[in-house]
């Protein structure tokens, strides 16, 4: 079919065959056939555009040529400028902290001539004490047609001039608001100097400004706990807010007080508390004593908490209307044991005393009442009462649909039973997928300190050993789950584009996914 006859199609069959070609790989080169083609195509190959930015560009034309403007939907641009390194020429800022080469034209003019903007992304590779003016961020808040905004390692004005001023005169109907900074760091690598330097008093004034101006649109926020403001949600109604995550390093005031400063938002859904831990010390009880006496959020449905506290009331008050739990470590305690860089056996490893056991994550979960539970994630190092945790997951939780399970071999035991583990979850008559981490003790782990090669550091004699295990165990679990399981996980070396080897089951036998 000559490509100009394809726009004789519906409009509906047409943008669904562009968007087939799109994937395909061939869409570029159908929208070099002719003229009419090409135009057909414009919105659907520049709806998404990355634009990187290491100098404040005198032309719009410049930034993006503007044929493209009326087709961009998600714009992001990754903010590569040098002044945050060289603070005795600064050419576009008077301070290092405030990014001048995304500020001026660019977002008080430039954006808004993109009609179908709506979603903004401004990022950075990595965190450094730099980021976005006031100027900037009021700008671009500002635009009426975007409705997504996205800020990921780069700081949300980490200094206030004295000519900023802290309103907003008009926003976005913003329905997503995503501020992420860095993951927490590993047990081999130290803190930046500068997250200890930093002072976090303006973010937390300039985020408030704008969260009061945005909260009456916003469904989905996320926050770091270095400058969360936590008293803004007690300011205002948030009448639309339904998903709030907050991740970092916290102290102990917002660890005592996160419950009852999100307790004012009447339609919260999902609550993600990404706290992370020292080398030590877990961050501790969210519910303590008699700080509340009912639980502060009645309809939450999705409950996420890192390094859980077995003496934490919390676990005594969950609602009936839960159907999403995660109690597990941040990051996965896994990262730390495929690194190539650690100087420790892993089970001696620095974070390896902050999993619960599994007699302990069992007494979490006896009490929790939450018999309508659809998914489920554990994170937890087993001991001889494992089997009970397990018999009570599938007793408990008829419903489950997804379960994810992180589980260590404690020290000095190098056996895992998989078939008893396997058979205390066949109860399970509505799982459709089980992802799992056993640390098998047959499990390759990279040579401490070896740079990552074509093999990732690793043993290829360990890896073609292992890949057969990995084969036996995921078909244990195929055969003894019920028939509704459709796909089993597992963390594995072996597997070649990430550390999950995917399987489908197909009448009890498991079949490894295409990566």
């Amino acid at each position: 079919m000559p490509g100009s006859d394809l726009l004789f199609l519906n409009d509906d069959v047409l943008r669904s065959l562009l968007e087939l070609l799109l994937h395909a790989g061939g869409l570029n080169e159908l929208s070099q056939t002719s003229r009419q083609v090409r135009a057909a195509c414009m919105p659907i190959l520049f709806r998404q555009c990355f634009r990187p930015m290491q100098v404040r560009l005198p032309e719009p034309q410049m930034f993006l040529p503007y044929s493209l403007w009326p087709h961009v939907q998600i714009l992001v641009i990754r903010d590569d400028c040098f002044e945050k390194h060289y603070y005795d020429t600064l050419r576009f800022t008077d301070n290092c902290l405030l990014c001048g080469v995304l500020s001026g034209s660019l977002v008080e003019r430039w954006l808004q001539r993109m009609p179908r903007l709506r979603s903004v992304t401004l990022y950075h590779r990595e965190e450094e004490l730099h980021g976005m003016p006031w100027s900037t961020l009021r700008a671009v808040l500002s635009l009426p047609q975007i409705r997504e905004f996205k800020l990921h390692q780069l700081h949300f004005c980490p200094a206030l001039r004295p000519s900023d001023e802290l309103r907003m005169d008009s926003v976005a109907s913003l329905t997503s608001f995503e501020y992420l900074l860095r993951k927490p760091a590993e047990s081999y690598i130290a803190e930046p100097r500068f997250t200890n330097d930093a002072n976090y008093s303006d973010e937390r004034r300039a985020l408030s400004t704008a969260l009061g101006a945005l909260q009456k649109t916003l469904e989905v926020l996320s926050l770091p706990t270095e400058s969360v403001p936590m008293k803004v949600f007690s300011q205002h109604p948030w009448p639309h807010l339904r998903r709030l995550v907050i991740r970092g390093k916290p102290s102990e005031d917002l660890v005592s007080s996160v419950l009852s400063s999100v307790s004012p938002i009447p339609a919260l859904k999902s609550l993600v508390l990404k706290f992370s831990a020292t080398r030590t010390t877990r961050p501790g009880a969210l519910w303590r004593g008699d700080s509340m006496a009912v639980f502060p959020c009645p309809a939450l449905e999705e409950l996420a908490i890192t390094y859980p506290d077995p003496a934490d009331q919390l676990f005594d008050h969950l609602p009936l209307t839960l159907h999403t739990l995660s109690l597990c470590c941040w990051r996965h305690l896994y990262h730390e044991f495929l690194t190539p860089y650690r100087s420790w056996v892993p089970s001696d490893g620095p974070r390896f005393s902050l999993l619960l056991s599994s007699s302990q994550m069992r007494g979490i979960l006896n009490r929790s009442r939450t018999p309508g539970l659809v998914q489920l994630t554990l994170e937890y190092r087993a001991d001889d009462r494992e089997e009970e945790l397990l018999h009570h997951v599938a007793q408990a939780y008829p419903r489950l649909t997804y379960l994810k399970l992180i589980r260590f071999r404690p020290r000095g035991v190098d056996t895992v039973q998989v078939e008893r583990m396997a058979q205390a979850l066949s109860p399970l008559a509505h799982i459709h997928e089980l992802k799992i981490h056993l640390d098998l003790p047959e499990m390759p782990l990279p040579g401490a300190f070896m740079m990552r090669s074509a093999s990732g550091g690793y043993s290829l004699s360990a890896m073609e050993r292992f890949r057969p295990i990995v084969d036996e165990t995921v078909n244990v679990f195929a055969r003894e789950l019920s028939s509704s399981v459709k796909f089993i996980s597992m963390i594995t070396p072996t597997a070649s584009c990430s550390t999950w080897a995917r399987f489908r089951v197909v009448d009890g036998r498991a079949q490894q996914q295409e990566e």
